[in-house]
């Protein structure tokens, strides 16, 4: 089964907001650091060649600050290879990904209820929200 970062990354963005509508913070939290690694995903990509599965896999997991780390660098520092819209680089350099969003990714998912507030998916919800902004910009604009 071929995986689809864009979709998903829509999918749970959509879910964690109806979650913290509900007041759900918790759940909220986990589906909008779900959203955020999609994201990422989507957009770097585009800069893994062939073996898009297996570097996306294993050499990032589901480390949401590694994958924001070298997207950025990606962006900045890749002329060889297809690219993103180089705007897109200057965005992420004031982009301040918010520690909760990663903050025990993805294990938060056996946390017990309480662990996180309404202003911490607020937060969640505003970062991953510029996101998948720029990653619909992208698809839009057709580097995606």
């Amino acid at each position: 089964m071929g995986q689809c970062f864009y979709e998903a990354a829509i999918r749970h963005f959509v879910d964690a907001g109806i979650l913290l509508k509900e007041e759900s913070a918790d759940n909220a939290v986990y589906l909008f650091g779900n959203s955020a690694e999609c994201c990422l995903k989507s957009l770097i990509e585009v800069y893994c060649s062939t073996r898009r599965e297996q570097i996306l896999r294993y050499k990032y997991g589901h480390h949401i600050d590694d994958l924001t780390n070298d997207l950025f660098e990606f962006i900045t520092n890749s002329s060889d290879v297809p690219s993103l819209d180089p705007v897109l680089g200057l965005k992420l350099q004031a982009f301040q990904l918010p520690g909760v969003l990663s903050f025990e990714h993805p294990q938060r998912r056996y946390a017990c209820n309480g662990k996180f507030t309404l202003a911490d998916a607020e937060q969640c919800q505003r970062a991953t929200q510029f996101l998948i902004r720029e990653m619909i910009k992208q698809h839009l604009d057709g580097y995606l």
